[in-house]
């Protein structure tokens, strides 16, 4: 074990990717095992600090007082057996992935951030552009090698339902209160997952460090296909976008795992790095399909063809991949919009407000009709992109200081909107310690009350993720 109570090297400790500034703690704590853990929590009563790789962008990693936790050490990963591969927490995506290569197995999460640690992104049930297919990380956990704050262990295994309770290594047993409250109906990331007859592991994933500290990890995985088909359509009337995704969404002919939105302010921004992109172009779409058999790629570009024929694509300024080199570039097409952003943020000193919201299907064309108007009429420069599939939109205002309350203005008055239509404050990035204030707007003081119930239960002297979520 190591043990960090210099403020220089506890410093490191107290930054993620939020810039959040108010962390606080007395030392660090890097566990080498599982028995120097439990004996740590069974020791120590401090609060304590469940630490990622730091590139979470709510501050659920940074401590408000007490201890942090790091595992960095449980960076495991293990023989895989089937389709399943036990991994530490440690552990980054970047190494999974590596250590997939080689192999014929694939694990679909793919998060923008590859250096985040995979217990992170288990306790935000990170998504990544993928998601609109396969779903997001809670969808690819199998289990759970779990310690409470009192050091008592379980192994939570998928299919173990909450009727049944949880029964612990010292023979203790914990049931399912009795609650009220119930997940929202769309891509969700905001408090705990609750639904009737769930399982216990879909509690946990998501919970943001506050329930029980991962030490290992049992990862579902999928057969790699032998190919991806992609492309990057663009649209010269924004709404004609809007309305192939409804019809993507419906049919049956193409069935991509990627569907990701990129407005024409982002367009403009990509355009100094990838001036290829068409100058009439209001609008782009990056699809994405897996293929399985490479000897069925020309059928599935075909069905593409077939079905985006007579649609309102500019199919001739369109880009698609003609190798995995173009594969690629498309992914990083994606995931500059960000560094772009924070990047113009930084040459200018503008801070950046993001969203990341979504809705059921229901409210899609209403959400986007909505965000046009809202934005234009506020005058601050923004842009929008992101998992277009899902429903799920990140919409990063770009005020100038004299415009920051107008921008906080027009931030509430969006998550008061999405809300209304029964929507989620977060999708994929959590609460953390940043988006409290909204995320008990959202619930309501009664759905807020059950949720403390869980933690309760769980760490009733409230000594895990202090200050995450409640």
């Amino acid at each position: 074990m190591i043990r960090k109570i210099n403020k220089e090297t506890i410093s490191p400790y107290l930054r993620d990717a939020s810039n959040y500034s108010m962390g606080n703690a007395e030392e660090v704590f890097i566990p080498g095992t599982v028995s120097e853990l439990v004996e740590f929590l069974k020791s120590d009563n401090r609060n304590m600090t469940i630490a990622g790789a730091g590139t979470g962008l709510t501050a659920s990693r940074i401590p408000s007082d007490g201890v942090v936790i790091s595992l960095e050490y449980f960076n495991q990963l293990e023989t895989i057996k089937n389709n399943e591969i036990w991994v530490g927490p440690g552990s980054t995506l970047l190494q999974l992935q590596d250590y997939l290569k080689p192999t014929k197995w694939f694990y679909p999460p793919n998060p923008t951030e590859w250096n985040a640690s995979i217990g992170g992104t288990l306790a935000t049930n990170a998504s990544g552009s993928r998601s609109f297919k396969f779903g997001v990380t809670r969808d690819f956990v199998n289990a759970i090698d779990c310690i409470l704050a009192d050091g008592r262990r379980v192994i939570i295994k998928r299919g173990h339902k909450i009727s049944t309770p949880l029964i612990f290594d010292d023979g203790s047993e914990i049931n399912f209160p009795e609650i009220k409250y119930k997940s929202p109906n769309c891509k969700n990331a905001s408090g705990y997952f609750v639904n009737s007859d769930m399982d216990w592991l879909d509690l946990f994933i998501g919970s943001e460090g506050t329930l029980g500290i991962f030490v290992k990890i049992c990862l579902k995985l999928i057969k790699k296909p032998d190919e991806f088909l992609s492309g990057i359509l663009f649209f010269e009337v924004e709404k004609y976008c809007w309305d192939l995704v409804k019809e993507i969404k419906s049919n049956s002919l193409v069935l991509p795992c990627s569907l990701e939105y990129f407005d024409k302010n982002a367009l403009v921004m990509l355009k100094e790095k990838y001036p290829d992109i068409p100058g009439h172009a209001k609008a782009a779409l990056f699809v994405e399909e897996d293929v399985m058999d490479k000897q069925d790629y020309d059928t599935t570009l075909d069905k593409w063809v077939e079905f985006l024929t007579a649609k309102n694509v500019l199919l001739s300024d369109s880009w698609f991949a003609n190798d995995e080199k173009d594969n690629m570039k498309f992914h990083e097409f994606r995931h500059q919009i960000p560094i772009l952003v924070n990047e113009k943020n930084t040459q200018n000193n503008r801070e950046k407000i993001g969203t990341d919201m979504a809705v059921s299907d229901d409210y899609f064309e209403e959400m986007m009709e909505f965000y046009r108007n809202i934005l234009a009429n506020s005058g601050i420069p923004y842009v929008i992109f992101g998992h277009i599939g899902d429903n799920h939109l990140h919409i990063n205002l770009l005020p100038e200081v004299s415009q920051k309350k107008i921008a906080a203005s027009v931030y509430d008055e969006i998550a008061n909107k999405i809300f209304s239509w029964n929507g989620t404050i977060s999708a994929e990035h959590g609460i953390g310690k940043i988006k409290k204030k909204y995320f008990y707007q959202m619930l309501g003081q009664n759905n807020i009350q059950d949720l403390k119930i869980i933690k309760n239960t769980f760490d009733p002297q409230q000594r895990l993720g202090r200050d995450n979520i409640f």
